[in-house]
C-alpha cells in the first residue's frame, strides 16, 4: 500500500469532485424535508433560541434531544430562505467536514494517497446511506461530524507514543483541548456520542498495547473530564434529576402502555426475542422498500442501500441499482471480514491498526443499537435505523478493500499493480458519481 506520486495529484481533484456533488445533492433536494423525524425536528428548531431558555424534554416529540444541532440551525436561519433550508445546509455542511476530517486522520496515518485508503474514504462517502444524511432535516449528520472529528483528533494524539512531558507542547495540549470540546459538542448533539469517549483508549490500546498505558489514559481523562465538565449541568438539571439518572426517550412517554405489552411479551420469551433480534435478511428485502422492523440486520442493511418507504417512493432505476448492491456486497463484506481476522499479519501495521479501530466502532454501535431495541420493543417506531449507528458503515469499504487485497484480482502485495488500481479506482469514481447524481436513495 506504498503511496504513489500519482495519488497525490489524483486525490485533490476526488476530494473537489465529492464535494462537488454533495453541493449537487443538496441543490437537486433544496426546500424538500428528508428523513423519518424531520418534522418534529423542526418544530424543535423553531422553539429553540440562542440565549432563552429551552423547551421542556416532553414539550414536543423531539424537544427531549441536547439542544446543539437546533442552536446550530438557528445560527443558519438568518442567511437561507426557510428553516428546511437551514437543517439541509447543516447536514450538508456535516457531512463535508466529516469527510475532511476523515480525509486528515488517513493522510496522518500515511493509508490517504494509496488505492485501499481512496476507495475506504470516497468510497465510503458515497455509499447511499452517507449521501442522503447530507440532505436529511435531522441531527444526524452532526452527530456523524462530531464523531469524525474526535476520530480524526484522536488519531493525531493517540496515533504515536505520547511524550513523557506532553503538558510541555503547546500544540499538543490545544489538540487535546479541541478533543475536549468535540466530545462535548457530540454529546450536545445527541446521546449516542457518548460512544466517541472510547476512541481516545481504543486507538491507544489498538496501536501500543499497555505499553505507554498510564499516559494515554491520562490524556484520555484529561479530554474526557473537559467534556464531561462542560456538559455536566445540562444533563444533570434537563435530564438527571427530573428523569431519575437516565437517558430519557420519547417512547416512554409518548406511549407508555404499548411499550409496557411489548416489554411483558419480550419478557415472556426473551431467548426467542433476541433471535429474531438477530434473524438475518430475508427475500423482502428486495421485494420491498419496507424492513422487517423487528430484524436488526434486515433493517440496518436495507437502509444502507434503498430508501425506506415511509420517506417516499424510490425511483425504478434508482431502485434497482440499491437492489444490486444489497445483494453484491454481503460477499466482500463477509469475507474481507472473516480474511481481515485471519490473514491480519499480512497487511500493513497502519492498514491492520486501522482495521482493529473501525471493526471495534462497529461492533459497539452495533451491540447498542440491538440493546436499544431490546429495550425499546416497539418496532413501528422503527427503532432499527441504519443513520443511528452511522460510523459503523465505515466498516463495509474497509472489509470489500482487505477482501480484494487478499485476492488474485488485486496481486497479494504491499500495493495494488498500476492497472489494478486504475480499475478499481475507476470503479470507486463511478460508484461516487451514480450515487450522488441519481442519487440512490
Amino acid at each position: 500500500m506504498l503511496a504513489r506520486p500519482t495519488y497525490s495529484r489524483l486525490e485533490p481533484f476526488l476530494a473537489v469532485a465529492l464535494v462537488a456533488l454533495k453541493c449537487w445533492v443538496l441543490y437537486s433536494t433544496w426546500g424538500h424535508p428528508q428523513g423519518f423525524d424531520a418534522p418534529h425536528w423542526l418544530d424543535v428548531l423553531r422553539a429553540t433560541h440562542w440565549f432563552e431558555p429551552l423547551p421542556p424534554p416532553r414539550a414536543l416529540i423531539a424537544s427531549y434531544h441536547p439542544p446543539l444541532s437546533y442552536l446550530m440551525g438557528r445560527l443558519l436561519l438568518p442567511f437561507l430562505p426557510s428553516d428546511v433550508a437551514a437543517s439541509q445546509v447543516l447536514s450538508t455542511l456535516c457531512l463535508i467536514g466529516a469527510f475532511l476530517a476523515l480525509r486528515s486522520a488517513l493522510r496522518f496515518v500515511g493509508i490517504l494517497l494509496t488505492v485501499p485508503g481512496l476507495i475506504l474514504l470516497y468510497g465510503g462517502f458515497s455509499m447511499p446511506l452517507l449521501v442522503w444524511l447530507g440532505i436529511e432535516t435531522g441531527y444526524d449528520g452532526p452527530v456523524f461530524f462530531w464523531f469524525v472529528l474526535a476520530f480524526c483528533l484522536s488519531v493525531r494524539i493517540f496515533w504515536e507514543p505520547i511524550s513523557e512531558h506532553w503538558w510541555q507542547s503547546a500544540r499538543f495540549s490545544g489538540a487535546v483541548t479541541v478533543l475536549g470540546l468535540t466530545f462535548a459538542a457530540g454529546m450536545l448533539t445527541k446521546f449516542n456520542s457518548l460512544i466517541a469517549l472510547g476512541l481516545p483508549l481504543l486507538i491507544g490500546f489498538v496501536r501500543h498495547g499497555t505499553q505507554n498505558w498510564r499516559r494515554t489514559v491520562a490524556v484520555a481523562s484529561l479530554a474526557v473530564g473537559m467534556s464531561a465538565a462542560i456538559v455536566a449541568p445540562l444533563y444533570l438539571h434537563r435530564y438527571f434529576i427530573p428523569e431519575g439518572l437516565r437517558v430519557p426517550a420519547a417512547m416512554d412517554w409518548q406511549r407508555p402502555k404499548d411499550l409496557a405489552y411489548a416489554r411483558r411479551v419480550r419478557d415472556a420469551a426473551p431467548i426467542k426475542f433476541v433471535f429474531g433480534i438477530l434473524q438475518p435478511p430475508s427475500t423482502k428485502i428486495i421485494a420491498s422498500q419496507y424492513p422487517v422492523t423487528d430484524s436488526f440486520a434486515n433493517s440496518i442493511w436495507l437502509h444502507l442501500w434503498k430508501r425506506d418507504g415511509c420517506l417516499g417512493v424510490q425511483p425504478d432505476l434508482s431502485v434497482k441499482i440499491s437492489n444490486l448492491y444489497i445483494l453484491a456486497f454481503p460477499i466482500p463484506v463477509a469475507f474481507g471480514s472473516i480474511w481481515f481476522l485471519a490473514r491480519r499479519r499480512q497487511l500493513s501495521d497502519a492498514w491492520r491498526d486501522l482495521g482493529w479501530v473501525l471493526l471495534c466502532i462497529a461492533l459497539v454501535f452495533c451491540v447498542s443499537a440491538c440493546a436499544f431495541g431490546f429495550h425499546y420493543p416497539l418496532w413501528d417506531w422503527r427503532v432499527f435505523k441504519a443513520k443511528y449507528i452511522t460510523p459503523a458503515a465505515l466498516w463495509i469499504p474497509f472489509a470489500c478493500v482487505t477482501f480484494l487485497l487478499d485476492t488474485k484480482i488485486a496481486l497479494v502485495r504491499p500495493q495494488f499493480s498500476t492497472w489494478t488500481g486504475r480499475i478499481l479506482l475507476g470503479v470507486s469514481l463511478a460508484f461516487m458519481v451514480i450515487n450522488h447524481v441519481l442519487p440512490v436513495y
